[in-house]
């Protein structure tokens, strides 16, 4: 049986502790003659009011550093690995179905191993390049878009989430439909955050009382607040 996430409606299964689409927990339902009346659980509503606002210290602490040195080597392997898989999948079937002259086959293959080259370069660079920064969200837009194909769009949701540096800098995150979208769910407006480019969930909240989950900086696994631990790695939670 299916139900529905109070955070952003996606449909979820009855089992799920965290929404699939926002991460947002599932609000446990109460009793008929209790009805729940309150928001989605956040970080006091474990620890009380005691909840000091302020960055986590744990951002150099040896096994989230080592856990995620080894998460981006297995994704360099990982990428390593497909690059070519374009150029052999082409030569294959050129060379086992005949429809396909070979040359033809080298050429698109070759162009298609390429652009992931390209693409696994780009990310490589800009994963290097950027810098750590604290802001503060400013605003947050959603807009539906499609691509430009008048005979069959293709919609999909942009989502953008537009921030202000210490230093005077706007920055806008902006994710679509198509892939992940954590900044738009996890960050509030009016909420100051600290980016970490280096680690698999970027973004940590400085008042943490009003989190939905904490992500684990290693893998993205979506924890429970009450976790000290990842759920699935082990390595220590940003708290």
């Amino acid at each position: 049986m299916s139900k529905y996430c109070q955070n952003c409606g996606n449909a979820i299964n009855e089992n799920e502790k965290f929404c699939g689409s926002c991460g947002a927990p599932i609000a446990v339902e109460q009793p008929v003659s209790q009805p729940y009346q309150g928001s989605a659980p956040t970080l006091n509503s474990y620890y009380g009011s005691q909840m000091t606002p302020g960055f986590s210290d744990r951002v150099n602490d040896p096994e989230i550093l080592a856990a995620v040195k080894k998460n981006k080597k297995a994704a360099k392997f990982t990428s390593f690995i497909l690059i070519p898989l374009p150029l052999i999948g082409f030569v294959v079937y050129s060379l086992v179905t005949e429809k396909m002259e070979l040359k033809l086959a080298l050429m698109g293959g070759g162009f298609v191993s390429f652009i992931f080259l390209i693409c696994s370069l780009v990310s490589a660079v800009k994963s290097r390049t950027s810098k750590t920064y604290e802001a503060v969200v400013t605003d947050k837009k959603q807009r539906e878009r499609s691509d430009n194909d008048n005979d069959n769009p293709d919609y999909y949701t942009e989502y953008i989430t537009y921030a202000k540096t210490d230093d005077g800098k706007k920055k806008k995150i902006v994710e679509t439909s198509r892939g992940i979208v954590a900044a738009y769910h996890y960050l509030p407006v009016g909420a100051r955050f600290k980016y970490h480019p280096q680690f698999a969930f970027p973004y940590e909240l400085y008042d943490k009382s009003q989190a939905p989950y904490i992500a684990c900086a290693a893998c993205g696994t979506h924890n429970s607040p009450t976790d000290d631990r990842c759920s699935k790695c082990n390595v220590p939670l940003l708290k």
